[in-house]
């Protein structure tokens, strides 16, 4: 019976005309064409709901209000770009570093009131601390997490532009420690030092062009450079809980400035080996992970 129908079907097929085949033909042809359009379109409506709704999310994430954390009492370290003052009690600071770009009132509750913002480098402000609050003022090109302890703010490769965190004083004289280590080992090349220095010095003085002696000021300035020796065992002696870490990334007046725990450093152009001074805290994007940090 099938085949007989079968046969009907292919004999119809060869009595209609070329005309009637060419219909037949582009019908189905249009049909699928109409079927994998429609697929398509859904496809793309899906694709687009859901960056839309990516989208939202994040901006809703960064633009989020952060509350600044808090230290429980006093005294109190703050780090800025690895130099340390000791906050005996709550008032107003002045910075330690003169081009740091922020001022930091600790209140009698123990908030840290800070002020000022985190430009890029076309001048365009990217963070901005308001007082009690840090917020993302470019959503696109950046991120931001936080918890209790610590706020965070990433450029599009997630390298870090803005942190401010509390951490324990242990982990602070533990750092000091490591870092006083090997500055030990750099004193045992200070001859070497000495020598290079005096070799810049000589080169200076037969120099004749201006621009020529103001790099090799710059580099002998870059080679006396070293971390300022704190004297750990006095800090140990104080009832320290906690010290507030500031660091960051600013241009300022066509110069980057990088403020980490390896000091104050300023370039004219920034790589990854520069970048790379403020370890990430936290996990992007901060929607997906809000909190969670990268040790975890």
């Amino acid at each position: 019976m099938t085949k007989d129908r079968r046969k009907g079907l292919r004999a119809a097929y060869k009595k209609s005309g070329p005309f009637n085949r060419f219909v037949f033909w582009g019908t189905i042809v249009a049909i699928v064409i109409a079927v994998v359009a429609l697929i398509l379109t859904l496809l793309f409506g899906v694709y687009i709901y859901a960056l839309t709704k990516r989208d939202a999310i994040h901006l809703t994430n960064i633009t989020r209000t952060r509350p600044v954390p808090f230290v429980r009492k006093f005294p109190v370290i703050i780090e800025d770009g690895g130099n340390t003052q000791v906050l005996p009690k709550p008032q107003r600071y002045s910075p330690i570093y003169s081009l740091c770009p922020f001022i930091y009132h600790i209140k009698p509750d123990g908030s840290i009131n800070l002020r000022g913002e985190i430009r890029d480098e076309k001048g365009v402000i990217v963070t901005e601390a308001t007082g009690d609050s840090i917020r993302v003022v470019q959503a696109k090109r950046y991120d931001i997490n936080s918890d209790s302890k610590a706020i965070e703010v990433v450029d599009i490769n997630k390298q870090p532009v803005f942190q401010l965190m509390v951490i324990p004083f242990e982990n602070f004289i533990r750092e000091m420690e490591q870092r006083r280590s090997m500055r030990d080992k750099e004193m045992r090349q200070q001859k070497t030092t000495k020598n290079l220095i005096m070799l810049l010095e000589k080169a200076k003085q037969q120099m004749t062009e201006e621009h020529r002696k103001k790099e090799i000021d710059e580099t002998i300035e870059r080679v006396k450079q070293t971390n300022k020796f704190d004297d750990i065992e006095n800090l140990k002696k104080m009832k320290i809980d906690e010290v507030i870490r500031l660091s960051y990334i600013n241009q300022r007046d066509e110069i980057w400035l990088i403020a980490s725990t390896h000091g104050i450093r300023s370039f004219k152009s920034l790589g990854e080996n520069e970048r790379s001074l403020i370890p990430r805290l936290f996990c992007y994007p901060g929607y997906s992970y809000p909190g969670k940090r990268v040790d975890q």
